[in-house]
């Protein structure tokens, strides 16, 4: 089975990228903000939670973004999909083939 994803598809992922990270950083930051305002006066508890959701978030974000290469693509984009980081508009962008694969993946996490 081939890995590789269509030169086109490859360039959509390449031109996205900087948004999705951008993205998924916002919703880790308002994660944080939530955490940060509820804390009270119990502030080593809540910097215990912080650095969880930190190290949690962090191993996310490396899953979906750091090792990006061809052969890695079509499994980072159906992260992308599966956490609402890539939009319908641009997830029908791709090509059929894409399409499908991604959604195969996605399908088969669930």
């Amino acid at each position: 089975m081939n890995l590789n994803i269509p030169e086109k598809d490859w360039k959509k992922l390449r031109a996205l990228k900087e948004t999705a990270i951008n993205i998924a950083c916002e919703r880790i930051f308002y994660k944080i903000n939530m955490l940060i305002e509820s804390r009270g006066s119990e502030s080593h508890k809540y910097y215990l939670k912080l650095w969880k959701v930190m190290k949690a978030e962090d191993k996310h974000i490396a899953l979906m973004f750091d090792d990006l290469k061809r052969s890695t693509a079509i499994f980072k984009l159906s992260m992308w999909k599966r956490n609402g980081i890539l939009s319908d508009d641009d997830f029908e962008e791709f090509t059929e083939e894409t399409q499908q694969r991604i959604d195969s993946i996605c399908n088969i996490e669930r």
